[in-house]
């Protein structure tokens, strides 16, 4: 493999390269550990990398493949987490000074779990604050730049994990999703992002936002990898008490499938609104028709009520924040960026009885998503409905709010109702930025979600291109 081979390839090609000797996990390792140091301080995408200790996981996790032919996929391979997952002995900041010296005194659940099947942990990511902004940029850990073009913001939360997997320095990363927090740095930074079905992957030594709005997930450079993930991911946690106890399978077992007896709903309102920039509607417009020219059904459904999730997920997310921050923000206040406090504050307008109105009003909108999907076996749209904004664009003042508000316009709707949903990318647009695409399925029915965005990926390459480095 060339050095740029190895810098992009997939946990898929990775894996069987290892397997059949023409690389070592040092090379893998020596690698990412490279780029970081030759990119990084352009990107901010890492708050810690821990070299040592990933250079002696590297020896252990070679003498496993070659002891051992029959390793994980995963053995072997640098994952970056977003700075919200616990590491025993390490600290967990969140983005923020008011947890700076935050050691944690055992590792997540999903940390055991991706452990236990070889992944080497290579250091903590950049993120918003407490992981509460859509935008990626934090005033305290330095905003991330986005690999494509790096004045433009990367989406958040989890801004450091998704420029960290495009950029080509991890093959794959944790994200965090609330109201969109995986999905939409997918989409800007063109890679794939799942989040899964809430409860179907551990939250347990994961710091919250909202803690019935908060899932934890894959971001890779292809959708088999996130299938791959999660297969060492998911799993019922008697840790946390929101974890699932639905069977979980083989999530690579459907991806040979195709399209062959599909059905994808294509929503006639909000989705392909007026508002939606007209080179992202086209773009994934052409993709649908790609894919029903290769096999897929596409039905058409309406639902004027559906803009009403994103609204109704607000109204949970904001009281609930308030209630995880309310003892820090009472000592502390000043040690928050003025942005996130103004965001956990706003939870004081919402009251007991318009917090229990909007959960009431959260199982009303899952079932009419519930009964409108019956026909079809996931929803595809746009991810987010705007173009790439720049890091200026965005940034606060005393005065103004900064843009890009608009961005979590679509991926919030399923958070409100919990079901996976993947983005990938579809093409690009302005500025030469790519196109993310969403795909929701049923509940605990990643697998078929993971089915459309493989089968789209192999009539496609926007999954393979690749941003050129920083200067």
């Amino acid at each position: 493999m060339t050095s740029d081979d190895l810098r992009f390839a997939s946990i898929t090609t990775l894996a069987r390269k290892l397997r059949d000797g023409d690389i070592t996990v040092d090379h893998i390792v020596n690698k990412s550990l490279e780029v970081i140091g030759n990119l990084d301080s352009e990107l901010n995408a890492f708050l810690e990398v821990w070299s040592d200790e990933v250079r002696e996981k590297a020896s252990e996790a070679q003498r496993s493949i070659e002891i051992e032919k029959s390793a994980s996929p995963l053995t072997g391979i640098p994952i970056g987490l977003k700075d919200l997952v616990d590491v025993y002995g390490r600290t967990t900041t969140a983005g923020s000074k008011v947890l700076q010296g935050n050691i944690a005194a055992k590792d997540a659940t999903i940390v055991q779990r991706m452990t236990a099947a070889g992944a080497i942990l290579i250091g903590k990511l950049n993120l918003v604050e407490f992981a509460f902004g859509t935008t990626g940029l934090n005033a305290h850990t330095g905003n991330v730049s986005n690999p494509w073009d790096k004045t433009r913001v990367t989406a958040g939360s989890s801004s450091g994990s998704g420029a960290s997997v495009a950029a080509g320095m991890v093959p794959a990363a944790i994200g965090t999703d609330t109201g969109g927090s995986i999905r939409m740095p997918a989409a800007l930074c063109g890679i794939a992002g799942l989040k899964p079905t809430y409860g179907r992957v551990s939250r347990a030594g994961v710091l919250d936002l909202s803690w019935s709005m908060d899932h934890v997930g894959p971001m890779t450079r292809t959708v088999e990898d996130c299938a791959l993930m999660m297969n060492a991911l998911a799993g019922f946690d008697q840790a946390d008490p929101a974890s699932s106890s639905e069977p979980v399978g083989d999530f690579t077992s459907e991806l040979a499938k195709g399209f062959d007896g599909v059905r994808l709903g294509l929503p006639k309102q909000y989705f392909f609104d007026d508002f939606v920039d007209p080179e992202i509607k086209n773009s994934v417009l052409d993709a649908i028709k790609l894919m029903e020219t290769n096999g897929a059904e596409i039905v058409e459904l309406d639902a004027d009520w559906i803009s009403l999730g994103r609204r109704i997920g607000f109204g949970v997310i904001a009281p609930e924040a308030l209630a995880v921050h309310r003892k820090n923000l009472g000592e502390r206040p000043d040690d928050y960026t003025m942005a996130v406090r103004s965001r956990i504050l706003a939870g004081v307008s919402i009251s007991a009885v318009d917090y229990i109105e909007a959960q009431r009003a959260r199982k009303w909108f899952s079932h009419e998503v519930a009964n409108l999907m019956q026909s079809v076996d996931a929803i595809v749209t746009p991810t987010v409905p705007i173009p790439t904004p720049t890091i200026e664009e965005c940034t606060p003042t005393s005065t103004d709010p900064g843009g890009g508000g608009q961005m979590p316009f679509f991926t919030g709707v399923f958070n409100t109702t919990g079901q996976p949903s993947l983005s990938i990318p579809c093409g690009f647009g302005k500025f030469d930025m790519p196109i993310g695409m969403m795909i929701t399925g049923h509940s605990f029915d990643e697998s078929t979600v993971l089915r459309i965005g493989h089968a789209y990926e192999q009539l496609t390459d926007w999954h393979q291109r690749k941003p050129n480095d920083i200067e």
